[in-house]
């Protein structure tokens, strides 16, 4: 059990951020998928010294998410499980020249709730991603970080490494292009026999070009 005054001191950390190869691939697709509106979901993983380290993305939704979506996707999140914990949230903005986080994401990720640590908010480069699942080049900072500042938003930019880099982006390429599907809670709101929070097709298809 840790004291407030160490849960404050912890809080206030600048930790770097891991990204897994398969939560690089799950969001990519996510936004590829569903290139001309906003796509949103929940980062689950561990807190580990100063490394957040990111397991799994969870999709949420390709629209703006109201508020009993978000209560209900961070609750069913929270209540698998899966030996992980809700680290943060992850966005793709709509327009291709959004390079930073809106008020949206902001609002959402101040309202995650964690035990420890801040949690992160991911924002994934709309021109990037789109040279990175066409071929088109090989570009970097397809997703960015961000941390608590001064000002109490998260605005400011953190260390971000993702796993296995150059084959994460290999096989995110792939899978776009194999028209493997991601799908997220509003799409399993609409039909409820597509698989949602693990996503077997996508984990399947990154575990056999991954391991």
């Amino acid at each position: 059990i840790f004291t407030r005054e160490r849960q404050r001191t912890m809080r206030s950390e600048k930790r770097n951020v891991e990204v897994s190869s398969e939560s690089f691939v799950s969001m990519a697709v996510h936004a590829g998928q569903n290139a001309t509106t906003v796509v949103h979901g929940i980062l689950m993983g561990h807190f580990d010294q100063k490394i957040t380290k990111i397991i799994k993305a969870i999709p949420v939704c390709h629209e703006t998410p109201t508020k009993p979506l978000l209560q209900t996707a961070l609750a069913l999140a929270s209540s698998a499980d899966q030996g992980m914990v809700v680290v943060g949230w992850y966005i793709a903005p709509e327009k291709l020249d959004d390079k930073n986080p809106g008020p949206v994401p902001l609002r959402i990720v101040s309202n995650i709730t964690t035990d420890e640590y801040e949690p992160v908010l991911i924002l994934l480069d709309n021109d990037a991603l789109v040279a990175c699942l066409t071929g088109e080049a090989q570009k970097e900072n397809v997703v960015k970080g961000f941390v608590k500042d001064f000002g109490q938003q998260w605005l400011e930019p953190v260390t971000l490494r993702i796993s296995d880099e150059a084959k994460a982006v290999e096989v995110a390429r792939s899978a776009f292009s194999d028209g493997i599907q991601v799908v997220d809670l509003t799409d399993h709101f609409e039909d409820s026999t597509r698989d949602w929070s693990v996503n077997s097709a996508l984990t399947t298809y990154v575990a056999k070009l991954i391991n």
